[in-house]
């Protein structure tokens, strides 16, 4: 049986004479030995990593003992190998035993193969061989030294294993490390532990402590050129754009105790419990542009530099829409929820604390056949029926539906009219000051929410779904109140609005009357000429007014607007959220599916700068004023993806472009936010 790994890959650099032999004698007879590391590789690479342009990862084919051995490939020189770096515990000048078995399957009769040794002297980088011999092709070998001494005064140590002068793959397999036991210096034993949840700086391994086994992940990065984001955020703790020695230096002595600058400090990594603030300007003072404002700006001016600082501006945008689009949003705390569940009904009941007064509002179930998900079925939550209901469900999907306007069994959440009427409206009367100005949209969505606090108190459990997992949806006013709905109740997994339009995901700047598209890959025409959009002041008419608050009606045109509707999906963008927009390309004219293009085009500098450009998507499909088959298919295979690891039959990049990128229908002014914008 293979030996488990005993000291989280604390590998030791071992120096002196190197030989290929099986003996397996003691440092010292009289010293008590213990094994510091032993990597079988029979659950995961066990630290390992390709060294130069060597990738490795464990291959099932053959194994010396178990079922497992780590493979190494894409070799370009004989140095390309396996690579582990060594944690300062070990000690330069002591001594250890070690040995590994290694063996190749194709080229010549024999190769040569050794273990070797990098470090640094403390003037530069140095090399050792630690063992090395001739191995028979298709025979595993062990290469062995029992007494190997780490130079003294080195430092930045790792450990690998390479040819002599071949580019083979070949396989690695049962490393063991001997040591004597208390010779390694003494580690803290009061290491920094992570309590918020959040990324910690220093914690490179992510296991919520900062301690010395972060220093493994650190070495292996310093040995790079390039950084990603999320390992500059974690490793660079002397500010200076890379992960180097200096950041070495200082997390091995703070992890000994020692006194240094380096503090280990949360990372705001996602949205913020920011305190709001409604202090911006009236409307009749805001100045007018025709440019998509640029997200990276603070309404007082200032730039966003950092991703902290966009959570802060995206808590700053929040607060903009409440305060001139929307109205306030109702967040729950004033509300107690309870509900009650009859065959394929729910009726949901909510109670206002403060004042007492309760109402109730109606939903319909559709549960799946057979749950096929882990922690029961995800749900999605739309505003009025939806026709893709038995795709949802097929596929293993819980849809709870709402007359939220009252159409059918009045009367809602809120009446689609002027009159602010239906269970919200009872609750929080619409008044005449801005804290009382709540829109249908955000009515709508209060609907939606209260219902996810239903499936939370017992509904849930009683249904088989899992509410962690949860979808809002909705089509045209209610794709509106669906993307209202996701920027402001950050507990839906998704949002997916559908031809939203204006008011909801389409630009108020970029109109498409009087544009042509080439819709022939879409089996549509190849020259269609789009009529009317919808204009802000369709919105502001006495059919659609209602729907917003009371400051909204006081613009005089769009381009006065301090934000556009990227900014409204950008309220979504988050590291344990995603956004799905849906539109129509043909007989869509109104809803300005082109436009929704160009502001997802927007919203991907922002998804892009915080390092989530996989956590928006867009489908834009031929005709059809609702969430179709095409896209209930679509929108479930990314969700599945990308919440349960569950592998799609698509190619999910199709849901990151759209027939208005063609180059026959782009237009360049999308290219005008990369002129234009900070980012």
């Amino acid at each position: 049986m293979k030996s488990k790994n005993l000291s989280s890959l604390c590998l030791a650099a071992l120096v002196s004479s190197a030989v290929l032999c099986g003996s397996t004698a003691a440092l010292a007879a009289d010293d008590e030995i213990v094994t510091l590391i032993g990597s079988s590789f029979e659950s995961g690479e066990d630290g390992w990593s390709g060294r130069g342009a060597a990738s490795v990862a464990v291959s099932k084919s053959v194994a010396h003992e178990g079922s497992a051995s780590l493979k190494v490939t894409s070799r370009t020189a004989s140095w390309n190998g396996a690579t582990i770096p060594l944690d300062y515990s070990f000690s330069a000048g002591s001594t250890y035993g070690f040995e590994a078995y290694v063996r190749y399957d194709t080229g010549t009769d024999t190769d040569s193969f050794k273990l070797s040794l990098q470090y640094n002297d403390g003037t530069t980088t140095q090399y050792m061989d630690i063992a090395k011999g001739d191995v028979k092709k298709g025979e595993w070998t062990k290469l062995s030294n029992d007494k190997f001494t780490i130079p003294a005064g080195a430092s930045d140590m790792s450990f690998y294993v390479e040819t002599e002068k071949s580019t083979i793959d070949f396989f690695f397999d049962d490393v063991k490390v001997t040591g004597v036991k208390g010779a390694a210096p003494s580690i803290p034993s009061t290491p920094t532990v992570t309590t918020t949840g959040k990324p910690q700086r220093g914690d490179l391994n992510k296991d919520g402590v900062v301690d010395s086994l972060d220093l493994i992940p650190m070495r292996r990065l310093a040995l790079q050129s390039e950084f990603d984001k999320d390992s500059l955020k974690l490793g660079d703790l002397n500010n200076n754009d890379k992960i180097d020695s200096e950041d070495i230096k200082t997390l091995t002595s703070f992890v000994r105790g020692e006194d240094v600058e380096f503090p280990p400090t949360t990372i705001q990594d996602g949205p913020g419990d920011y305190p709001k603030s409604y202090d911006f300007p009236a409307v009749s003072q805001l100045k007018s542009s025709n440019d998509v404002p640029d997200p990276f700006i603070f309404m007082d001016g200032s730039k966003v530099q950092s991703e902290e600082d966009w959570w802060r501006r995206q808590a700053e945008i929040s607060c903009m829409y409440e305060y001139y689009m929307y109205g306030k949003w109702i967040d729950g705390s004033d509300d107690e929820t309870s509900y009650k569940i009859s065959g394929n009904k729910m009726t949901i009941t909510v109670k206002r604390k403060s004042t007492g007064k309760t109402a109730s509002f109606n939903m319909v179930i559709n549960k799946p056949a057979t749950v096929r998900h882990e922690g029961g079925a995800p749900v999605i939550l739309g505003m009025h029926s939806m026709q893709s209901t038995p795709s949802a469900t097929k596929r293993g999907y819980a849809v709870i539906t709402y007359d939220c306007d009252g159409m059918f069994t009045a009367p809602g959440t809120a009446q689609d009219n002027n009159s602010h009427k239906g269970a919200f409206y009872d609750l929080y009367p619409y008044g005449n000051s801005f804290e009382t100005q709540t829109g249908e949209l955000m009515a709508w969505s209060w609907g939606l929410s209260r219902t996810l606090d239903a499936l939370y108190a017992g509904a849930a459990k009683e249904l088989n779904i899992n509410p962690e997992n949860a979808i809002c949806t909705g089509v045209s006013r209610y794709g509106k109140a669906t993307a209202v709905c996701g920027a402001f109740d950050k507990r839906f997994k998704m949002c997916a609005p559908s031809c939203s339009g204006a008011g909801g995901l389409a630009l108020y700047r970029y109109m498409s009357q009087g544009k042509s598209y080439d819709f022939s890959s879409k089996g549509a025409s190849s020259s269609y000429r789009y009529g009317d959009n919808e204009p802000l002041g369709s919105l502001q008419a006495s059919g659609e007014q209602a729907w917003f608050n009371g400051k909204f009606m006081e613009f005089r045109n769009a381009n006065q607007f301090p934000m556009d509707q990227h900014m409204l999906g950008s309220l979504c963008c988050d590291p344990d959220r995603y956004l799905f927009i849906i539109g129509s390309c043909v007989g869509e004219d109104w809803v300005n599916a082109p436009s929704m293009w160009m502001s997802y085009c927007g919203m991907k500098h922002i998804w892009d700068y915080v390092g989530l450009s996989d956590h928006l998507a867009i489908n834009i499909h031929k005709e059809g004023h609702a969430v179709i088959d095409e896209d209930m298919e679509k929108m479930t295979q990314y969700f599945d993806y990308h919440v349960y690891g569950i592998q799609p039959t698509m190619d999910l990049k199709q849901l990151q472009t759209s027939v208005f990128e063609l180059p026959k229908n782009k237009d360049p002014y999308q290219d005008t936010f990369t002129s234009k914008w900070l980012y």
